[in-house]
């Protein structure tokens, strides 16, 4: 019995860091063991850096730096495909506004829609920006647990001149957001699953026929939603936590030579696109 319900844990776990939102991919690399504030500040800075991408020079330069950081974090290229694949539909809104809808020079006419060259270059740009920082957002994820990225974000605020007395609070909040996040996911997932056994069809049907089917799932989610958040708030209160009182962590954050070399290369490349 207890093999059993180690067996269905795993299988959990297994099926959570499947989730693409808020998923970490354990592995033993440089990237992993590095400092969780140095790896918040560069990948989002890295990701941010990115939608100033405005060439090609600049573009390869971020596309070497991301390639690096693939290889030495030992995350499957296949997990970023997969990810990536789930907003194949935003890009391919972004191709289809920028192709069809921007004036200038035209490459071919179909009468009705006409495909320009500067449309097909802003498209062009503007998807490498948007799968770049993607890409950079989601190795910050792959590579740190969100206990670290919310330490590591509560550790810069706190570092700020301005006065915030709130900071662990927010450290708090941010944590819980990111592992209600795919719990959520996952029990979602879960009753689609049980609602198919049942024979509930989701896409079949009229409009209002699968309206209602879809509230066999949107009505166990809300419930469960809020019967884990009551234990969470039942477990803070056992545990003492109390608002505005500064928390201490248990795990120390260090700082080594992989970090300061990690920290400068993004400076360098975010120097070398805005100046490029």
């Amino acid at each position: 019995m207890g093999n059993t319900h180690q067996l269905c844990s795993l299988q959990g776990e297994r099926w959570l860091v499947e989730i693409p939102l808020g998923r970490f991919f354990p592995a033993d690399s440089i990237i992993h063991k590095l400092s969780p504030v140095v790896k918040t500040i560069s990948f989002v800075a890295l990701a941010v850096g990115s939608l100033f991408l405005s060439g090609i020079v600049d573009s390869l330069i971020l596309f070497s730096f991301w390639i690096s950081l693939l290889l030495l974090s030992k995350v499957p290229l296949g997990e970023y495909i997969k990810t990536l694949w789930t907003i194949k539909f935003l890009l391919l809104l972004i191709v289809i506004f920028q192709l069809f809808f921007t004036h200038g020079k035209v490459l071919l006419d179909m009468r009705i829609l006409r495909i320009t060259e500067e449309g097909l270059l802003n498209a062009t740009l503007l998807t490498v920006r948007m799968v770049f920082a993607v890409f950079f957002s989601i190795t910050l994820s792959y590579t740190t647990t969100p206990m670290e990225i919310s330490s590591s974000i509560e550790a810069i605020v706190g570092k700020l001149p301005m006065k915030t007395k709130r900071v662990s609070e927010l450290g708090m909040a941010l944590s819980l957001t990111l592992t209600f996040i795919p719990l959520l996911s996952l029990q979602t997932n879960r009753i689609i699953m049980a609602q198919k056994a049942r024979g509930v069809e989701f896409n079949g049907g009229s409009f209002f026929k699968r309206v209602r089917n879809s509230l066999s799932v949107v009505i166990p989610v809300i419930t469960t939603s809020l019967k884990k958040a009551q234990d969470t708030a039942s477990a803070l209160e056992i545990m003492g936590y109390e608002p505005g009182h500064t928390l201490r962590s248990l795990d120390k954050m260090s700082w080594s030579i992989n970090d300061s070399i990690i920290l400068i290369s993004t400076a360098v490349s975010i120097t070398a696109v805005v100046i490029l």
